[in-house]
Parts: structure tokens; C-alpha cells; sequence
């Protein structure tokens, strides 16, 4: 069952498409994958999905419900997350302080005493529980990026996009990501759509691939269709 469709989405920017007639589907329970070159458009789809951007036409469906003109706060307390690409985070908060903003927005959010233990919980979920009490600003990129998946995490979502997690990791920490991303779906009982660059993670970890190309839908498939596609190879590497 589709979690979330895209029906013929567009979106203009001075004049240039940016999404063109963009149709996509995520299956609840499962991982997919958002692929295309850069400029391909997937961060403005994530963008109008989560009620950041407004499309010129198409509709967003999550549950079956029409969401695509809702405001982005109406659209996470119904349970979709993102984090993004540039990480954002308060930085003159702490970690725990940045977790307990997001933790607002939850319709089922945790008040009282207990909000410190609530949101210690996520970060300690993502490994960051040591640095609870130190302000974002001293945060690297890798952990800030962990930062963004707790505070996704504390709206307490059915899905989460994930908007190029892996930046800055090595190979070995690209493994255990894609080992985190997989758990997230497992133990948490999520849905995940998932842009990223390093093809041999979105390889290991999704059920389904879109791929992206100049606003437009190319393809989709299993990984491995997806991956020897010469249209995909085109869109990547060109002629």
C-alpha cells in the first residue's frame, strides 16, 4: 500500500522546471531510493512533499489524504519528517535543547519532567548521547547530520526523508550507515525515501529506486534494474 504519492507534480522556478509532471509512489514499510544527477530536482520534490514549497500543479497524497497545500508544521504532526542536505540546527541550543524543539511539533509529544529523558533517548539513538549538554555550533557535519535524524525522529513520523545523510562519512562509516537507515525501518517501524549520491548505498539498502532527471520521472525499478538501465547510465555520465 502507497504511504505517499506524487501525482503529476510541477514546480517553476523563474521559468524553469524544477519538478515536470513528477508521478512517484512509496510503499509503506519499505525504503526507497531517490536518485538523479545534481539539479535532477529531488530536494524540491522532498521540499513540496513536506509543505515547503507549493507546487504549480499535482497533488501530494500521504494515508490517501489530499496534504499538498497544507503548512510544512500541519504536514509533520501528521507524520512525515525530512531532514536536509545543508543541516540546520539552532546552534546556540544544545543537542538536547534542539531535540526538545522538534519534540513540540509531535502530536504525541512527551511534556513535563519527563522531556529531558524523552529527547536524550534520540540522541542517544543516534549516538550522540555524550554530547547532550554541548551547543550545536561545535557539532562537525557527520554529527550534525546525526543531529537532524533525532530531531526528525522526535516529531515521532511514519516517514522520514532522508536528504543526503552520508556526507563526509568514509567507506566504513557509509557502511554502518546504511546499516542505521536499515534499522530505522526495522525497529521503528518506518518509511523511508531516501536521496543520496553514494550509489552503493542506496544499492544495498532500498527495496525501490526512482530516479530523477531534469524535473522529470525517468525510471524506477529494484536496485539492480535501476542501476544497469541506460538511461540511468545517460542521465549520470551523458553520451
Amino acid at each position: 500500500m502507497a504511504l505517499l504519492e506524487g501525482q503529476g507534480l510541477s514546480k517553476r522556478f523563474g521559468g524553469v522546471a524544477a519538478l515536470d509532471g513528477v508521478n512517484f509512489a512509496v510503499e509503506q514499510g519499505t525504503i526507497v531510493g531517490l536518485i538523479g544527477p545534481n539539479g535532477a530536482g529531488k530536494t524540491t520534490l522532498f521540499n513540496v512533499v513536506a509543505g515547503m514549497f507549493r507546487p504549480d500543479s499535482g497533488r501530494v497524497l500521504f494515508r490517501g489524504e489530499d496534504v499538498t497545500n497544507l503548512p510544512a508544521n500541519t504536514i509533520c504532526r501528521m507524520g512525515i519528517a525530512r531532514t536536509f542536505q545543508v543541516t540546520r540546527p539552532f546552534l546556540k541550543m544544545t543537542c538536547l535543547e534542539n531535540v526538545a524543539v522538534a519534540m513540540i511539533n509531535s502530536p504525541r509529544s512527551e511534556h513535563g519532567r519527563d522531556w529531558r529523558r524523552a529527547a536524550r533517548t534520540y540522541l542517544d539513538y543516534v549516538e550522540l548521547g555524550h554530547l547532550a549538554s554541548t551547543e550545536a555550533r561545535y557539532l562537525n557535519v557527520v554529527q550534525k547530520k546525526r543531529l537532524e535524524i533525532a530531531r526528525a525522529l522526535a516529531t515521532k513520523p511514519e516517514l522520514v526523508m532522508l536528504d543526503e545523510v552520508l556526507g563526509g562519512l568514509n567507506t566504513q562509516e557509509i557502511g554502518r550507515a546504511v546499516e542505521f537507515v536499515k534499522r530505522l525501518r526495522d525497529e521503528r517501524k518506518l518509511t523511508i525515501c531516501w536521496i543520496e549520491h553514494v550509489m552503493g548505498a542506496i544499492m544495498g539498502a532500498a527495496e525501490k529506486v526512482i530516479v530523477l532527471d531534469q524535473g522529470k520521472h525517468l525510471m524506477e525499478g529494484p536496485p539492480d534494474a535501476v542501476v544497469k538501465d541506460q538511461r540511468v547510465i545517460q542521465a549520470y555520465l551523458g553520451d
